[in-house]
């Protein structure tokens, strides 16, 4: 049996060499180094008009692998993986990586816009985005990191859809019911009424053959599968639901919803007294209540959980909204519409 001896050394910061003896032999891999990134900006301003258009680009020299005795010992010369790495602390604590074959990436506004969002940066804030090239050849070799690029990133209010062919929607050519990613970070949200064992999918697009669709995955219903694997996601119960879906993390999920109760101080703040219905031919949940203490406003409590508050002003509701001001005492329908998952509305006559 040979024995191999494995030496692993950097030379001048920058070639790592692996020397083996065996029999004679010298095995020697060069060219693993830290990179040189670089960037085409050092500020973008993201806008709906650029949002289609390239507006940066990274380039970096990540060295080549040379591999003696390449059919005979050691790793092969394809070996080097190069990963972009961005965060929004210098120190990458939180890194998000982004796997790379090529020796250049390029991002259109929208593609941007989209790592920017899911990184936490606010909209209409310029932050900086800390960018380094990550370099590895095996996980018992440390990996080399690239210098630090920095580019301030302004985004922009993206609003994404995920579309739901299928039963919900009236059958697979439709895509009346649909999620919303109101910030376009890939964090979808919508509510739907649902008969059980409805079918449907996911789509990024109204077609069937453009964009992606996600079904799920066969070994679990709440996990998304954009490949030709997928099976349909179905509902196992029928009601009133919301969903969740996020196509960072592939999954998807539903909260039923049991109850909407409409409270203030008026009915001291009861979850039962107040409780309101469903108008499935309008896609409203409605209450006529009489108001006689307008004090603190009204809140809507969904599924008796405090957690759950919705309010708002001019007529847009949202979950953890402020409370919703009644004017005078008076008797009141209160009535509020989720079906539009992009904006939340509610009616007070």
């Amino acid at each position: 049996m040979k024995t191999i001896n494995k030496y692993i050394f950097l030379f001048f910061l920058s070639v790592l060499a692996v020397s083996c003896n065996s029999d004679g032999d010298e095995v020697v891999l060069s060219g693993f180094q830290e990179g040189e990134l670089k960037a085409t900006a050092s500020e973008v301003v993201l806008t709906n008009d650029n949002s289609g258009k390239l507006v940066l680009s990274f380039m970096w020299n990540a060295g080549e692998l040379a591999n003696t005795y390449s059919q005979k010992y050691g790793l092969p010369a394809d070996a080097l993986k190069t990963t972009l790495q961005f965060d929004i602390q210098s120190s990458f604590t939180s890194a998000k990586d982004v796997v790379e074959t090529a020796s250049a990436k390029s991002y259109t506004g929208k593609a941007l816009n989209s790592l920017a969002l899911s990184m936490g940066l606010e909209i209409g804030q310029p932050a900086k985005l800390y960018v380094r090239l990550k370099s590895t050849i095996a996980a018992n070799v440390d990996p080399l990191y690239s210098n630090v690029v920095e580019v301030t990133v302004t985004p922009y209010e993206e609003i994404a859809f995920l579309y739901m062919p299928g039963d919900l929607s009236g059958g697979w050519d439709k895509y009346t019911t649909r999620l919303c990613s109101r910030s376009g970070n890939g964090e979808y949200e919508g509510f739907v009424n649902a008969q059980q064992w409805n079918n449907f999918k996911f789509t990024t697009e109204m077609s069937s053959t453009s964009g992606i669709t996600y079904g799920s995955n066969p070994n679990d219903l709440y996990t998304l599968d954009d490949s030709s694997a997928q099976w349909n996601i179905w509902f196992e119960e029928g009601g009133y639901f919301l969903l969740k879906a996020n196509t960072n993390t592939m999954k998807w999920s539903k909260t039923k919803i049991s109850a909407f109760a409409v409270t203030g101080e008026f009915n001291a703040w009861s979850l039962t007294t107040d409780v309101m219905t469903y108008d499935a031919v309008n896609h409203a949940w409605k209450v006529t209540c009489n108001i006689s203490n307008t004090l603190y406003g009204i809140q809507i409590i969904a599924n008796n959980d405090w957690n759950s508050k919705y309010g708002g002003i001019n007529g847009e509701i949202t979950l953890g909204g402020a409370n919703i001001e009644i004017a005078t005492p008076g008797t009141y329908t209160i009535t509020m519409n989720l079906s539009n998952p992009e904006k939340y509305t509610y009616t007070i006559e």
